[in-house]
């Protein structure tokens, strides 16, 4: 082997690796943009099932021979009305005061045959609204992570020591899940805010109907 031709065979391995390193770094803008492009599909599925969902509770709601009452009313009638949706598995609503030491004024919790909805009582009734949705597309979207620390505390309230709670571990979606869940609360709070804004003007019941689509018939 001349000189020359040693030098070549010594200088083709670093080749090699430089042209290595530049597919690996391809590679790994290629899984960037792969994940970008995931997370884009994933909003664009949620958003078109969010609207779904809020369409499908407030067509269920209107479609009630009488109009609620009241905000607590109106949260359980669309706890049923996702009831029926889900093929008549029931959704229990329950307001409850947290604990002031916990940042959570809403809780989710699956149990063998029920899902439970709890909701801060001290909560404003828009922020009620809000919360309700933001646990009902929990709830929907099967998330698998609660507020242990919340669920532990309610445990451990008189009444519910009996009860088992299901709460699963945090995962590495959290951030994502919470995100799409405040979406939805939102949603579904804007969706039903002319019911609340006329009952807080003092409208007289008729007034009240016609936020929510009713057109006559009333309460029987």
């Amino acid at each position: 082997m001349t000189g020359s031709d040693r030098a070549r065979s010594l200088e083709q391995p670093v080749l090699w690796r430089r042209e290595s390193s530049g597919g690996g770094m391809d590679i790994a803008g290629a899984r960037r943009s792969a994940a970008r492009i995931a997370s884009a599909l994933r909003r664009t599925r949620a958003t078109s099932a969010m609207r779904d969902l809020v369409s499908h509770l407030t067509a269920a709601v209107r479609a009630r021979p009488r109009p609620p009452a009241d905000v607590p009313e109106l949260c359980r009638a669309l706890c049923q009305e996702m009831s029926v949706r889900r093929g008549g598995r029931p959704v229990d609503l329950r307001f409850e005061r947290f604990p002031d030491e916990i940042a959570v004024t809403g809780l989710w919790v699956e149990f063998e045959d029920f899902d439970l909805v709890i909701i801060e009582e001290r909560a404003e009734e828009m922020q009620q609204l809000v919360i309700l949705g933001h646990e009902l597309w929990h709830l929907h979207a099967g998330h698998a992570h609660h507020h242990a620390a919340a669920a532990d505390a309610l445990a451990k309230r008189p009444g519910w020591d009996s009860v088992a709670l299901t709460v699963a571990a945090r995962d590495g979606s959290r951030a994502a899940d919470e995100a799409e869940a405040d979406d939805f609360g939102h949603r579904l709070a804007a969706a039903f805010r002319p019911f609340v804004s006329g009952r807080g003007s003092g409208a007289r019941p008729g007034t009240v109907q016609r936020t929510l689509g009713y057109r006559g018939g009333g309460a029987r």
